[in-house]
């Protein structure tokens, strides 16, 4: 059965060694859903830049985001499933769908769910009644989904993000710089609150990846004058693998939010075997176990910070028993192997469907849907 994988992005080479770069996610579920005997299409940018088809031409004057929704459509009736990579496709494709008297089965990750624009696509136009499985990353999107958008819970997913263990993995040969710390991305970052608790620490160096490939936050380190002990840049991935080996351990500090932001960060940590530190925020609460996999600071609390990486520079046995509890927790529940298996078995379900009615199932009688 042949299977449309829609991903928002250019896609990347693949790697020709695990130690060259990370796997990307839509490759490891291409791959896992190749070795169950199905056909995996992948459909990026390059691709839609390059369709000639005139309502994907025309669907593109709109946005990336509606071209690639209209991609979908065109090619529902040559897919058994589909799955989009996000909201931003899932919802346009839906609506699309609604027009349609068949659809492949559809699968989607729901990153934030609970943006106010988003609300009414779920409450008045119903887009989930084209969604069969949305997967979501935080217990308070999948609580939003079901209570507050009416989304059924048989079509609501909840599973951890995930980390490439195999490329972030403890790197034995590369020595830890004892008084050097790090952390990494933007989205949602409060790195003035992180500034200021170590600008009272001047033998603890601060190395900042203040960078991210799909984040449309402001990078707050940038015309700021950082204090001499912190330094901010760009880092490639190898690079960035390197600075988490070389680092006594890793730090997210997050503004107030409700979704898993800063979890790639967290779980990259964790996959490397270091000990984490980040902000408790509502949505950040189903990775980290306070005391167990890592620590929880308070948001905006500037003395709760400089406590906690106090305790942590200080007590070696701790960070030695939250960086192995949390290579644990990820190897046990969010390797980049259990992701795909999670959205290969979910879209391989619709394939049953469709092989078993004979025929693409019409959005009446999806599975999964209300």
């Amino acid at each position: 059965m042949k299977i449309l994988l829609l991903i928002p992005s250019v896609l990347k080479a693949r790697p020709e060694t695990v130690d060259r770069h990370p796997t990307m996610d839509y490759y490891a579920l291409a791959d896992r859903l190749e070795a169950q005997g199905d056909t995996a299409e992948l459909y990026g940018y390059a691709e839609l830049d390059a369709d000639t088809n005139p309502l994907v031409k025309a669907a593109l004057k709109g946005g990336r985001d509606a071209g690639m929704a209209m991609a979908g459509f065109v090619r529902r009736s040559a897919y058994g499933a589909v799955f989009t990579n996000g909201e931003n496709i899932s919802i346009p494709l839906a609506l699309l769908l609604k027009t349609a008297p068949s659809r492949p089965w559809h699968v989607t990750i729901g990153h934030r769910l609970s943006t106010g624009k988003k609300r009414i696509f779920f409450t008045t136009a119903k887009a989930h009644k084209q969604i069969d499985r949305i997967f979501v990353y935080a217990q308070t999107q999948y609580d939003f989904a079901l209570q507050t958008l009416g989304v059924p819970g048989s079509a609501l997913r909840l599973i951890p993000f995930h980390a490439d263990d195999q490329f972030y993995r403890p790197l034995a040969d590369v020595p830890v710089i004892e008084n050097q710390i790090s952390s990494a991305g933007l989205e949602w970052r409060d790195y003035p609150t992180l500034i200021e608790a170590v600008s009272t620490m001047p033998d603890l160096s601060v190395k900042l990846a203040a960078s991210s490939p799909w984040s449309k936050h402001q990078n707050e380190t940038e015309n700021r004058t950082l204090p001499s002990n912190v330094d901010a840049r760009r880092y490639e991935y190898g690079d960035l693998r390197t600075l988490y080996a070389q680092s006594l351990f890793v730090v997210v500090p997050l503004y107030e939010n409700d979704f898993q932001a800063g979890v790639t960060t967290i779980l990259e940590a964790m996959s490397m075997g270091k000990a984490v530190i980040a902000t408790r925020t509502t949505g950040q609460t189903d990775v980290i176990i306070d005391g167990e996999t890592g620590l929880y600071v308070a948001p905006g609390d500037v003395a709760g910070w400089r406590e906690a990486i106090m305790r942590l520079r200080e007590d070696e046995p701790l960070r030695t028993r939250l960086a192995k509890a949390g290579r644990r927790w990820l190897e046990d529940n969010a390797s980049l192997d259990r992701w795909a298996d999670s959205i290969a078995s979910s879209l391989r379900e619709g394939v049953s469907s469709a092989q078993s009615e004979g025929a693409f199932p019409a959005p009446a009688r999806s599975k999964g849907t209300n």
